[in-house]
């Protein structure tokens, strides 16, 4: 019985994890191979690039025409972290979620499975799920660099890859948390997306007032920071917050599914 939830959290998400990963894995590659035919036309976009998107983006240094800035604009500074959030919501509003709507919780409790060997072994499915879709991102990235004139470091590829990973765990344990408090799988997915959604609010907001430049502490995105990653490599506080924070939802997660009545 030794992680049999995980084994089948993990069998029952296959094709979900096969379209990710390979959709990952082809972004990777697109957009590797797009960098030369690209890259004269970077430093115009930088100079050019209007308030507005800078505070959607990030700052967008000098040396962006850089692979490392280039994956930076491109995909690591909006469109990874979102895609991952999509994937984290619906894996955390469904991982104890589904198992109540399908009726299947009843005979995982009915067996000597305790509650908190539910969300342990749970938790860990989504992070393993993550974990692959984000693996292929940087597998893809890898490979570009072999086949295409793109000379990237891929330490710091994959330190900002890890910060992605962490940032959509922390939003998948926020979305799980929601569920085991109050069991209703509809009411998590829209927790978790508000709180993706809010969260992007508050960098935006923060980039474009000066006084409310504060806001971004409040802001996952300001601690997730992927192009800076690429740039500078991995910021340990950032990391660590975010990992904290997975922790303390995780624990949330327990104590709300110890302490519900699930009709069992």
């Amino acid at each position: 019985m030794l992680n049999y939830i995980f084994t089948i959290h993990i069998i029952s998400r296959w094709k979900n994890i096969v379209v990710w990963s390979a959709s990952m894995f082809l972004l990777a590659l697109m957009f590797t191979g797009l960098y030369d035919s690209f890259k004269g036309e970077i430093t115009d976009m930088i100079d050019n690039v209007p308030k507005l998107m800078e505070a959607m983006i990030g700052p967008l240094p000098k040396d962006a025409v850089t692979p490392e800035g280039w994956l930076g604009l491109e995909l690591y500074g909006l469109l990874f972290p979102i895609l991952l959030a999509v994937i984290a919501v619906s894996a955390g509003a469904s991982a104890i979620g589904g198992e109540e709507e399908s009726g299947t919780i009843e005979l995982i409790l009915a067996s000597p499975i305790s509650r908190g060997r539910v969300v342990l072994e749970k938790s860990l499915g989504i992070t393993a799920h993550l974990a692959i879709v984000s693996g292929f991102l940087w597998g893809g990235i890898a490979i570009g660099s072999i086949l295409f004139p793109f000379d990237v470091s891929l330490t710091n590829v994959f330190y900002a890859t890890a910060m992605g990973w962490i940032f959509g765990t922390t939003v998948a344990y926020i979305t799980m948390s929601t569920q085991a408090l109050k069991g209703r799988k509809g009411l998590a997915l829209g927790v978790g997306s508000g709180f993706v959604g809010l969260s992007y609010v508050m960098m935006i907001i923060s980039g474009l007032l000066n006084g409310l430049n504060s806001l971004k502490y409040i802001s996952l995105f300001n601690y997730y920071d992927g192009p800076s990653v690429l740039m500078n490599g991995l910021n340990e506080t950032s990391f660590s917050v975010m990992l904290g924070l997975s922790g303390l939802f995780f624990v949330i997660s327990l104590y709300g599914f110890y302490n519900r009545d699930v009709g069992i």
